[in-house]
C-alpha cells in the first residue's frame, strides 16, 4: 500500500526536481558504477599506478612534515562500528581516524547508530624522510590491501589536528598531474554530503551576495565548526532568492571539482539529442569528449529539461558488463521522467530548486515521486491529488491514474472534484454533514446511482450544478480609464513573467487563472503583494523591484495574504490558538473577581504554562504512550479528565464554565456563549460562516482535515 497524504511540500533549501522524484538517487548510482574519473585540472581520464610510484610520492610529501598512512575501511555507512575497532585491535593497530577525528582503538566508544560514518585505520605514522624506504613500502602495501586499492595520506600539524587528506589509488591517478582519486561511490555525487558538495556553497549552488565565507566558529561565538555550518545552512535556507548569487566555485553545479569531473560515456551522439555544454567548465574535463563518442557529467544531465533528459537517456546503449549494471538503473530513471512528461511537467529542469515550484507543480512532483515507479498489484491511497491543478493538468493526472489502474493496481481517492468522480468506477459518499454530524455512508455506487440518490448532497450537486452568480447580477467594473477603482502594475518580471502589464479592479472578486506553473503566484505574491506592502506597510526593499511602476495602491488600508502551506501540526495547536481567540478568552478569565483575588494573570490560563496546566499531561489533555515497533498512541488523562488544567485553575468559572470546559465547546456553542463580547463574537461567527461551527475550540490541529485547516 502506498499512501500519499494531502499537503503542499517543497522540501528543504537543497531539494530539486531530481531529488524529490528520486531520479537523482538513481543518477548518482549510475555515475558511481559506470562513470569514468577525469582529472579536473588536465581533463584527461585517470589511469592505474603502481605501489612503488605511490611510495615515492609519499616520500616527497614527508619533506613537508609528519604524516600518517591511513587505510579506508568504512565509507558513509551507518552503525556502531565497534566491530571495526575490535578487528583493528586484534591486528595490532592503535588508532582510528573517525569522521575527521582521532579515536583510540582501546576503549573505543560505539558511534551514533543512525548517522553515516567514515573510518580509517592508521597503518603507520611517519615523521620525516628516510633512506630506508622499506617501512614506508610495507605501510603502503598493507594500507592498499586493507583499503582494497586505496589509501589516504593525512598530514598532521604540530597540535595533531587534521591539516590535509590526500587519496592514493592503484587504479586512479592522473597521468599529467600525478593526482590520485578515490573510487567513486553514490555519496560523492550527493550535494547533501560533505564528500560530494562544493565546499564554497555546501551544495546550495548559490551563496549570499557579497559574502561566500562560512562563520569562523571560535570568533563568532559557536561551540564547534559543525554548529557554525548548521546555522549557516539554516540562514541560507531562509534567505530570499533575490539576495543570492551563483556560487563562483562550482558555477551552480553544487558538487566539488572531483565529482564534477566524473563523466559517463554515452556512445556516438544521437543527432536528435543535444548534449548540453556546462556554463563554465571546471578545468578542462568538461571539454574532453571521448574518442569513440560523447561523455557527459551528472550536472550536464540535471541541467536539462525533463523532455530532453528522457530523450538523452533513452538513446544510451550500453554493452557487456555496463549493460548488465545499467539494466535495472536506467529504466527506473526513464519511467520517472516519462511520468513527469505525462503530467505536463516536461518543461522543468531537473536541477530546478523545489522552492521555486508553484503549488500545482509541487503537487504533481510529489505524485511523480510515488507513482512514477512501475508497480503492479498495489493499493494507492490518494488524498485530494487534484489540489492546485488547472483543469488541463487535472485531465493529464486522471489519465495517468487510469493507466495505473489498468496495470492491475487499486486506487482509492479522497476527492471533491466532479471530473474525478465521473472517472470513478465506484463512489462512496459520506455525510450527512461535517465533524460529529457526519461519519455515515449516505450513498454508494456508480456516478449515475449517486445522482439518483435523493439523500446524497454530492449526488444533488452533480445532477444540478450551481448557476453563477448565485444572487442577482455581477456588478459592472469601474471604467478602465479611471485611476480610482483599479490597481495597476506595469513591467512585471518576477520569475518567468515576461514584462507584462496587469490591472486589478478594487472592491471586486478577481481570479488569476491559467495552467499550473504559468506565473499566477509570481504575479500575485512576487509583484502585487510586494507593491501593496511597499505602500500600506511602507516597506522599502533593498533589491530591485520586480515591476517598473505601480499605481492605485494608496486606496488600500491594509493587505492580508493567505498562502498555501498548512497550519501548525503540533498537538498543542488548536483552532482557538490559531485564530488568536484564546488570547482574549484568557484575558476574560483573568479579569474575573475570583481570579484577581487569587492573583491569577492571563498566563495562568494557558495550557502551555507550568502554573496553570495539569502536571500529568502537561496541558495536552492526553498522555502520549511510546510503543515499541508501533506508532505512538494517546490515552485520556485521568488526572484532569481531559480538561488540561490543574484543579486550582479549573475552579475559576465564567457563567458556570471553567476554562477547560470552554475549550470543549463547539464553535457554534462558543458563539452563543460569548455573544456579549464583540472581540470574540466576530471571529467565532466567521468560523461558523465558513462551515466550521461543529469544531471544538480546543481540538488538536493534527486532527483537522485539509479543508478544515485551509478555512
Amino acid at each position: 500500500t502506498v499512501a500519499i497524504e494531502q499537503r503542499i511540500s517543497r522540501g528543504g533549501g537543497k531539494a530539486t526536481v531530481a531529488t524529490v522524484t528520486e531520479i537523482y538517487h538513481f543518477l548518482r548510482l549510475l555515475y558511481a558504477k559506470l562513470g569514468t574519473q577525469h582529472c579536473p585540472e588536465s581533463g584527461v581520464p585517470v589511469v592505474p599506478q603502481t605501489e612503488e610510484a605511490i611510495t615515492k610520492t609519499i616520500k616527497e610529501h614527508l619533506k613537508s612534515g609528519p604524516l600518517s598512512v591511513l587505510a579506508p575501511i568504512i565509507r558513509g555507512r551507518k552503525g556502531f562500528h565497534t566491530d571495526v575497532a575490535d578487528w583493528a585491535g586484534r591486528q595490532g593497530y592503535t588508532r582510528l581516524f573517525v569522521d575527521g577525528e582521532w579515536k583510540d582503538v582501546e576503549g573505543f566508544q560505539r558511534l551514533a547508530r543512525f548517522k553515516e560514518h567514515d573510518l580509517d585505520v592508521e597503518v603507520a605514522p611517519f615523521d620525516k624522510p628516510s633512506r630506508n624506504l622499506q617501512p614506508l613500502r610495507d605501510a603502503v602495501h598493507d594500507a592498499l590491501r586493507i583499503g582494497k586499492g586505496t589509501l589516504r595520506l593525512l598530514s598532521n600539524s604540530p597540535n595533531n589536528q587534521t591539516n590535509n587528506l590526500t587519496p592514493f589509488s592503484t587504479a586512479r591517478v592522473s597521468p599529467v598531474t600525478g593526482r590520485s582519486f578515490e573510487e567513486p561511490d553514490p555519496s560523492h555525487f550527493s550535494f547533501n554530503s560533505p564528500r560530494g558538495w562544493c565546499k564554497t556553497c555546501r551544495g546550495y549552488g548559490s551563496v549570499a551576495a557579497g559574502s561566500v565565507r562560512l562563520a569562523k566558529y571560535k570568533s563568532d561565538g559557536y561551540n564547534s565548526e559543525a554548529e557554525a555550518e548548521i546555522d549557516h545552512d539554516r540562514k541560507l535556507d531562509k534567505t530570499d532568492d533575490s539576495d543570492l548569487v551563483t556560487c563562483p566555485a562550482c558555477q551552480g553545479a553544487r558538487l566539488n571539482e572531483v565529482s564534477c569531473a566524473v563523466r559517463l560515456h554515452i556512445g556516438p551522439q544521437n543527432s536528435k539529442v543535444t548534449v548540453p555544454v556546462a556554463s563554465k567548465p571546471r578545468g578542462k574535463a568538461a571539454k574532453s569528449p571521448s574518442k569513440s563518442g560523447t561523455s557527459i557529467t551528472i550536472h550536464q544531465i540535471t541541467s536539462l529539461p525533463v523532455t530532453e533528459a528522457v530523450a538523452l537517456l533513452e538513446s544510451i546503449k550500453f554493452t557487456g558488463r555496463e549493460a548488465a549494471i545499467s539494466r535495472d538503473i536506467l529504466p527506473e530513471i526513464t519511467q520517472r521522467l516519462r511520468f513527469l512528461t505525462e503530467v505536463g511537467l516536461g518543461y522543468l529542469q531537473l536541477d530546478r530548486s523545489a522552492k521555486t515550484l508553484s503549488g500545482g507543480e509541487a503537487q504533481r512532483i510529489r505524485l511523480a515521486a510515488q507513482l512514477g515507479s512501475n508497480l503492479r498489484g498495489v493499493l494507492y491511497v490518494l488524498d485530494e491529488p487534484t489540489i492546485g491543478l488547472h483543469p488541463r493538468d487535472n485531465q493529464k493526472l486522471l489519465d495517468t491514474l487510469t493507466a495505473l489502474q489498468r496495470k492491475g493496481n487499486s486506487l482509492l481517492v479522497v476527492e471533491h472534484d466532479d471530473e474525478t468522480m465521473s472517472r470513478a468506477d465506484y463512489i462512496i459518499d459520506l455525510g450527512p454533514a461535517a465533524g460529529r454530524f457526519g461519519g455515515e455512508v449516505i450513498a454508494s455506487g456508480t456516478v449515475a446511482q449517486i445522482k439518483k440518490n435523493k439523500s446524497s448532497v454530492t449526488g444533488h450537486a452533480l445532477k444540478h450544478p450551481l448557476a453563477h452568480p448565485l444572487r442577482g447580477k455581477r456588478r459592472p467594473l469601474p471604467k478602465a480609464s479611471a485611476t480610482a477603482g483599479w490597481l495597476k502594475l506595469k513591467g512585471c518580471t518576477a520569475n518567468n513573467l515576461k514584462n507584462i502589464n496587469a490591472a486589478f479592479p478594487v472592491a471586486r472578486l478577481t481570479v488569476l487563472t491559467g495552467i499550473s506553473g504559468c506565473g499566477k503566484s509570481s504575479l500575485m505574491r512576487g509583484c502585487l503583494a510586494v507593491a501593496a506592502a511597499a505602500v500600506t506597510r511602507k516597506i522599502k526593499t533593498t533589491t530591485a523591484k520586480p515591476y517598473k511602476s505601480a499605481a492605485g495602491f494608496k486606496q488600500l488600508k491594509s493587505v492580508f495574504e493567505v498562502d498555501q502551506p498548512p497550519i501548525g501540526k503540533t498537538s498543542r495547536s488548536c483552532p482557538a490558538t490559531y485564530v488568536k481567540l484564546f488570547d482574549e478568552i484568557r484575558k476574560l478569565f483573568a479579569q474575573l473577581p475570583e481570579a484577581r483575588l487569587r492573583g491569577f494573570e492571563a498566563s495562568r490560563f494557558s495550557f502551555n504554562n507550568e502554573p496553570g496546566r495539569c502536571p500529568e499531561c502537561r496541558g495536552n489533555g492526553r498522555i502520549k504512550l511510546e510503543m515499541d515497533f508501533l506508532p505512538s498512541t494517546w490515552t485520556h488523562c485521568e488526572a484532569c479528565n481531559g480538561k488540561r488544567y490543574n484543579p486550582a485553575t479549573l475552579e475559576i468559572r465564567y457563567n458556570h464554565k471553567s476554562i477547560g470546559e470552554v475549550l470543549e465547546m463547539s464553535i457554534d456553542e462558543a458563539a452563543t456563549f460569548f455573544e456579549t463580547h464583540p472581540k470574540l463574537q466576530r471571529p467565532l461567527r466567521l468560523l461558523a460562516d465558513t462551515g466550521l461551527g461543529y469544531l471544538q475550540l480546543g481540538q488538536p490541529s493534527p486532527t483537522l482535515s485539509g479543508g478544515e485547516a485551509q478555512r
